[in-house]
């Protein structure tokens, strides 16, 4: 069933994909009163902040969790539960999984974003990425488990960035709140922990792993499974079949970083390698004027920006500030991402937090953090308790 073409008066705004950004753009609702606006989405929403929380048992499934089609129809948009598979950008149609087509006049993607992990073997360890989410959800269900049979898991985490960091933290929380022990081994290729942190931060932070019985491994590039663990090559070793080895594993969670998400490539647009759909500072996709792409699914065609940094509620204000223009003649702004922000990281009993040369690491930063997202947070929820 295909649904008719917007009428000229009244323009069609369709927002694909229940990201942060969009997230925030449903509270600017009253920005487009000229426009019909609708929002696609798959299924519910996970707030990122509390996910590493969720994952140590720090929060509970529902904490970090909203129903989008509430929140949109709580704010005069028009909910669609569906998954776009397609575009056809000249015509200003969207084609979803289950066979309807979505005329629209202004198109905007906040699909988010996915966690590379390698096939699993069988037999092997069990394989869990942190994306999408509830698959955190179902890690910490499965080690709990394990933890009331008497079983000490050996667990290998892939990553040295912000993430790697917080889900090692978070599953020797899990393990002490459980009374239980695991073997934790955090890998990174790299030769360091948290890229572009300053030095002193990261002192911290590996003082802060040892006393938590993490062990960390660098230069370890992980290229699969394998029966009983992992294999990888280390960076101070040659080429070579002789330069495969093994770690032992009964579980790899892989944290290395986020990746675009599946199928951007049968849309139609123009993309960038590894980084996602290309962007100009407008927001808008280079030749199709009336597409904007944000979050973690798009890719500034001439900025890469800072892992550290989270965007989502400046780009949220300048892409409301462009798709209001765009529907009016208005003229765009530009998106300068702000070079000096705080992150957070949430490491069970402490946090550590960065902003740009600056840092502070212990109970003060994680109440902070928490402070934060629970206030960003409520910003949606309390609207979902209203029946």
């Amino acid at each position: 069933m295909n649904s008719p073409s917007p009428r000229a008066e009244r323009p069609r705004l369709l927002l694909v994909g229940a990201g942060h950004v969009h997230l925030q753009l449903l509270r600017q609702r009253r920005r487009f009163p000229q426009a019909e606006v609708m929002l696609v989405d798959p299924g519910g929403f996970w707030h990122a902040g509390v996910a590493a929380g969720m994952l140590g048992g720090q929060h509970g499934a529902s904490e970090g969790r909203l129903d989008p089609v509430r929140l949109a129809t709580h704010h005069g948009v028009t909910p669609i539960r569906g998954r776009l598979v397609s575009l056809d950008p000249e015509a200003k149609r969207a084609h979803l999984e289950d066979g309807r087509t979505l005329a629209y006049s202004l198109l905007s993607l906040n699909l988010g974003s996915s966690s590379p992990c390698p096939p699993p073997s069988s037999p092997g360890p069990r394989v869990w990425a942190i994306k999408p989410i509830p698959r955190l959800l179902a890690l910490r269900h499965c080690l709990e488990r394990e933890f009331a049979r008497g079983r000490s898991p050996r667990i290998v985490v892939v990553g040295g960035g912000a993430s790697g960091v917080e889900v090692a933290c978070q599953l020797r929380g899990l393990a002490r709140r459980r009374g239980a022990r695991a073997e934790i081994l955090l890998v990174t290729r790299d030769e360091r922990l948290l890229e572009g942190a300053p030095a002193g931060a990261v002192r911290w932070l590996m003082r802060h792993l040892a006393r938590r019985e993490i062990t960390v491994r660098f230069g370890v590039n992980v290229g699969g499974h394998a029966p009983g663990g992992v294999t990888f090559t280390a960076a101070d070793h040659g080429w070579g079949e002789d330069s495969l080895q093994w770690l032992a594993a009964d579980h790899v969670v892989h944290a290395a970083g986020l990746a675009p998400p599946e199928g951007l490539e049968r849309l139609g647009l123009p993309l960038i390698p590894a980084r996602g759909l290309a962007v100009e500072e407008t927001l808008q996709s280079p030749g199709s004027p009336d597409v904007f792409a944000a979050g973690d699914c798009a890719a500034l065609m001439h900025r890469v920006l800072p892992k550290l940094i989270l965007h989502d509620l400046h780009q949220a204000a300048v892409l409301a500030d462009n798709l209001s223009a765009r529907l009016t003649g208005g003229p765009l702004t530009p998106y300068v991402p702000r070079q000096v922000a705080v992150t957070i990281l949430d490491l069970g009993d402490q946090g550590l937090a960065i902003r740009g040369r600056h840092w502070w690491g212990g109970r003060l930063a994680l109440a902070w953090k928490r402070r934060l997202d629970r206030r960003l947070f409520d910003k949606h929820w309390r609207h979902q308790q209203r029946p």
